[in-house]
Order: structure tokens, then C-alpha cells, then sequence
């Protein structure tokens, strides 16, 4: 008697075990948190590539000759740019200073007929830039900005007679000059950025000196004033030598 009400009592118990086991296998699980968006920020260093046009305008004075007489007309230069940039930049609360260095091959081309009938040509094969930059972030993503500093760019000339088609001088030479710009910048992910900019470099005017293409060559000069503007567009790699906590950026 006594085991069957022993027996009893254990099988009352396992049955609400298991009860309780089969209700706590129905109550929902929470699910996981989820871990929080990366913190945007501008500091950091980048390397990337740009494409766009430019175009600009030379003017052409013999100084060996009287005025009004020196002056030889002159010309637009226009055509594509591509190349590739590099650069850190640091951020502090909303603002953004930066440091960039750029290299672009271009096709920049012009011609003029002088007064004097003397055709005049422009090929421009490469610029660069070496700048400073001052920005504003609107959004974490959102950078605009200016920039300035110094620029060279490389002319090769040449000077044809109208008349005969004679080859009557050529040139090559690097300009220095100098640059301000403005631009926007959009941070898509912490690692990857595009941008848009406008560029004004003017050159001056400086003596440019020719030679013949007899042997030996007889030289001469021209002076040249210049200047260009690009307008660019371009894709960053973004990456952050400084060390994970530069990454914060508070808004």
C-alpha cells in the first residue's frame, strides 16, 4: 500500500516536470542586441583616384618688340584630366583640416593665329597640386570645403609660321603658380569617400624661351601669362594610421 502511494506521487511529480519544462520551451527568447552603427569620422589619411576637364586661357607678348606692338593675342586651352590624389585630414568637433597632394595627366590643348601670322600652340600633358584644406561637416557623412595652396603644370609650345608651315620655335617648361578651390566630400562607409571639386590655378606671366630647330639652335623669348581651371570628381580609400581613437567623432 504504502509503495503504490510512493509510485503515485512520483508520477505526479515527473508529470509536472514536465509540464513546466514544455511552458518554458514556449516563452519567447530575446532576441540579441544588436551592435551599434560604426562612428563616422574624418580623421585619418586616404589615396585615390579623380577624372573631370579643364580649361583655361594663355596670352602671348614678345618683349623684345614695343608696345602695343608686343602683344600676340593668345588663346583657350581645353580638355580632360585624370589621376590620383593623396592626403590625411583631422577632425575636431564639426570642423575638418586637411593636407592633399595630386597628380593628374590632362590633355589640355589650344591655338591661336598672332597678328603677325605666327600660329601659337598649347599642349598641357600633366598638373599638380599641393594644398591645404578647411571644411565644415553639415552631416557626419556630409564635408564641404575650401582649399589653397601651390600648383605646376607642364606646357609644351610651339610657334609656326602661318605662311609657309615652317616650325619656327618650340618649348617646354614647368610652371608654379598657385590655387584656391572649393569641393564637397560624402563619406559612403568609415572606408570609402566621394568627392566633387573646382579648382582656379593661375601661373602669371612669366618669360618662356623657344629655340629653333636649326644646328645649333637660336633661342628666344616669349612671355606667357596663364591659367587654368578643372573641375574634378573622385573616390577615396579611407583608412586611419592614428589608432582606434581617432575614430570618435561627436555630433
Amino acid at each position: 500500500m504504502k509503495k503504490s502511494i510512493l509510485l503515485g506521487r512520483i508520477s505526479i511529480l515527473v508529470s509536472i516536470l514536465g509540464f513546466g519544462s514544455a511552458m518554458a520551451a514556449d516563452l519567447p527568447v530575446k532576441a540579441p542586441v544588436a551592435p551599434p552603427p560604426p562612428v563616422l569620422s574624418w580623421t585619418g589619411c586616404y589615396i585615390g583616384a579623380n577624372a573631370g576637364g579643364g580649361w583655361g586661357a594663355k596670352d602671348y607678348f614678345d618683349p623684345q618688340a614695343p608696345i602695343p606692338e608686343n602683344n600676340l593675342s593668345g588663346h583657350r586651352i581645353s580638355g580632360g584630366v585624370a589621376g590620383g590624389q593623396a592626403g590625411c585630414d583631422y577632425q575636431f568637433g564639426r570642423w575638418v583640416v586637411g593636407l592633399q597632394g595630386a597628380y593628374d595627366w590632362a590633355n589640355l590643348k589650344g591655338t591661336h593665329l598672332s597678328p603677325f601670322l605666327d600660329y601659337f600652340n598649347t599642349s598641357v600633358p600633366w598638373y599638380a597640386t599641393a594644398t591645404a584644406r578647411f571644411g565644415y561637416t553639415f552631416t557626419p557623412n556630409l564635408l564641404l570645403y575650401v582649399n589653397g595652396g601651390a600648383a605646376w603644370v607642364r606646357d609644351h609650345e610651339t610657334k609656326v609660321d602661318f605662311l609657309t608651315g615652317l616650325l619656327e620655335g618650340t618649348a617646354d617648361i614647368t610652371r608654379r603658380g598657385w590655387l584656391v578651390g572649393a569641393g564637397g566630400e560624402y563619406l559612403i562607409t568609415p572606408n570609402w569617400s566621394v568627392f566633387a571639386e573646382y579648382n582656379y590655378m593661375d601661373f602669371g606671366r612669366r618669360q618662356t624661351i623657344y629655340a629653333t630647330p636649326d644646328i645649333p639652335p637660336v633661342f628666344f623669348p616669349h612671355d606667357i601669362k596663364q591659367q587654368v581651371q578643372t573641375v574634378r570628381v573622385g573616390v577615396n580609400v579611407r583608412f586611419n594610421p592614428f589608432g582606434a581613437g581617432a575614430l570618435v567623432a561627436k555630433f
